[in-house]
């Protein structure tokens, strides 16, 4: 099949025929192709206004299940922290949102910004409390799928990785202690996924990758995507939890490495199948380091014997 365009999906949409209908490339994601919809007519009639299309990236279906992130997308808005899905038009699972006016953040605008970490944490608590999936996500049984896949397309395998998956055997192990139940979570907490509008309201968008899975993955994720300070990250726990808790601590500190485990893998991956312009070796390579630095931390055995 040809790869869809904006225009095939606008001309889909019945309301915003014979009007007029701008569309522009928006930046962000690696994955997908996202443009920003400007719709004119008059104020407050149907299908005017600003809209966010994303059309799925090609190749991008071998990791995710469209009809399940729609369906998780559904049940994050109505938990009110993401926009709602207005249309989804066939083929290819291509979705259009209300467009948010507001700040999308960056590593360093959520870094060293206490007041934005809170609303990130908030955000988190919200869906984590408030919205149920219908997928489980089994991370390490995934991390074994992904691995699986990466052998199949004959992706790169650099030198690391037998030491790195008996690392997260490790912490496979001590995870099987005190499992907190599975929420439902967005595992892709990348700070380009946190639109902060002007009256202060924190969305959270894009839910590719989510299902029920262990809370302190998703915190561990968010942690490991941003250059937080110790304190910094003590701060997301304890806002989280209410209070510290050197034992769930423990718990998010190691899903830092597995959520690296995760994309380090998935990147690899992406080398042999992706059609998207984006060096995803590079990508990997730099999960990698990261987690050899984590793996290397100075508390590593102690989140060990304390999760």
């Amino acid at each position: 099949m040809s790869r869809i365009t904006p225009d095939d999906v606008i001309a889909q949409i019945a309301e915003w025929h014979a009007r007029d209908v701008r569309c522009e490339v928006l930046g962000g994601g690696i994955t997908n192709h996202n443009y920003l919809i400007t719709v004119t007519g008059e104020a407050g009639a149907p299908g005017v206004g600003r809209f966010v299309l994303r059309i799925p990236g090609d190749g991008t279906d071998a990791f995710i299940d469209r009809e399940r992130e729609h369906r998780n997308h559904v049940a994050a808005a109505a938990s009110g922290v993401t926009p709602p899905v207005l249309h989804l038009i066939q083929p290819g699972y291509c979705s259009v949102v209300p467009f948010i006016q507001g700040e999308t953040m960056h590593p360093e605008t959520i870094a060293g910004h206490p007041e934005r970490l809170e609303k990130i944490v908030e955000a988190i608590r919200t869906y984590h409390d408030k919205a149920v999936f219908d997928n489980e996500i089994r991370v390490f049984d995934m991390i074994r799928d992904y691995t699986r896949m990466a052998l199949e397309n004959d992706a790169p395998r650099p030198e690391q990785t037998d030491w790195m998956f008996s690392v997260g055997e490790r912490i496979e192990k001590a995870m099987e202690r005190d499992k907190p139940a599975p929420v439902a979570c967005h595992n892709d907490l990348l700070s380009e996924n946190f639109i902060l509008a002007p009256e202060g309201k924190m969305w959270v968008i894009d839910w590719e990758y989510g299902g029920m899975t262990d809370p302190y993955f998703d915190l561990g994720d968010f942690c490991v995507e941003h250059p937080l300070s110790p304190d910094e990250e003590k701060f997301v726990l304890s806002a989280y939890c209410g209070g510290m808790d050197e034992h769930r601590y423990a718990r998010m500190m190691l899903h830092k490495l597995v959520a690296d485990l995760w994309w380090s893998i998935w990147a690899m991956i992406q080398v042999r199948v992706s059609k998207i312009d984006f060096d995803f070796y590079e990508y990997g390579v730099a999960r990698i380091a990261r987690f050899c630095d984590n793996a290397a931390h100075a508390d590593f055995e102690s989140w060990l014997a304390r999760v």
